[in-house]
């Protein structure tokens, strides 16, 4: 009987002994379909397709000479599942062809939330990492990390880019000058800190603090005082119960305009008519995921301008 499959195992597996990457050589950007918006410029790019045989096995193909090359894999490790074989399965690819080093690129990284250990329950966020390792992907580089403890339990470096400026550039004039920014609750603080200084309003910020509770969120107190505009700064907008539920208490607070900013935009539903019925005007938010599910109303904000260094080697 074969030996079981350990990460003691994959380590000694020759995709983890990859030739050096050579000197003064760009990386080798690999962009499946569906993931060139985000590489803009002049880079070095190789022809990629993840295609199913007739019975559903998936096959990867990357059409260029990667040996000795530092490589950049584009990709999404939210549901459906087969995205993230399509990840793995690029990686993998990669190291098999001699790349001296794999970055997986994944704007929004999911399972981010899945990051406190339970009896009997998953960690989905050390599982990701235990198969992007296996792959053979050394770092990640990513936008907005959720979890403070995500290259812990991912056992590999993470860079964490912050969309702060993109966010602050793209608000119109009225919103810069005049808006307090809030944070819906104590995680969010330092990224709606960030907005605010990038938008020149360091000083004008405010947060919430929120409580889960059997019925759902519940905000209970406001730290700071808020303007006629507040701009909510979240990290990520999934069913909108957060949001619309801080948008509710900032009203009661003496907000008139309210509006929000978020890096990654699920838009699970009821989350577009949760945002409406709490009077949230209007919505800015990167293109980290293309939700069918995000209103046509919501300013979309690139995120390509932040990924020109993960491309140098």
């Amino acid at each position: 009987m074969a030996a079981p499959l350990c990460l003691s195992t994959v380590a000694r597996c020759p995709l983890s002994r990859p030739p050096p990457v050579a000197p003064g050589r760009p990386a080798v950007v690999v962009a499946p379909r569906g993931f060139g918006r985000f590489v803009r410029g002049r880079v070095q790019r190789a022809a990629c397709r993840v295609v199913r045989f007739p019975n559903g096995e998936l096959v990867a193909h990357v059409d260029a000479r990667v040996e000795g090359a530092a490589c950049v894999v584009i990709g999404s490790i939210a549901p459906p599942e087969a995205r993230l074989a399509a990840v793995t399965l690029l990686a993998h690819t990669l190291r098999r062809a001699g790349a001296a080093r794999v970055t997986a690129l994944l704007p929004y990284l999911a399972y981010a939330r899945q990051d406190v250990a339970a009896s009997g329950q998953s960690l989905g966020l050390q599982w990701v990492g235990d198969l992007l390792r296996g792959a053979g992907v050394d770092d990640i580089a990513t936008v907005d990390v959720h979890s403070p403890s995500a290259a812990d339990l991912l056992a590999m470096p993470v860079r964490s880019l912050s969309p702060a400026w993109l966010l602050a550039d793209a608000l119109p004039a009225e919103w810069r000058r005049e808006a307090t920014f809030v944070a819906p609750d104590e995680g969010a603080v330092d990224r709606c800190a960030a907005v605010a200084a990038a938008a020149g309003r360091p000083h004008d910020t405010a947060h919430l603090v929120k409580r889960r509770e059997a019925t759902g969120v519940a905000h209970l107190a406001l730290h700071g005082s808020v303007a006629s505009l507040v701009l909510i700064v979240d990290d990520i907008l999934d069913t909108g119960a957060t949001l619309s539920s801080c948008a509710t208490m900032l009203r009661a607070k003496g907000a008139r305009r309210i509006a929000v900013a978020v890096t990654h935009g699920l838009f699970t539903d009821p989350a577009a008519d949760l945002l409406r019925r709490a009077g949230v005007e209007a919505v800015w938010v990167t293109d980290s995921v293309l939700s069918r599910r995000r209103p046509t109303t919501a300013q979309v904000v690139p995120l390509a301008p932040l990924f020109a260094p993960v491309f140098r080697a």
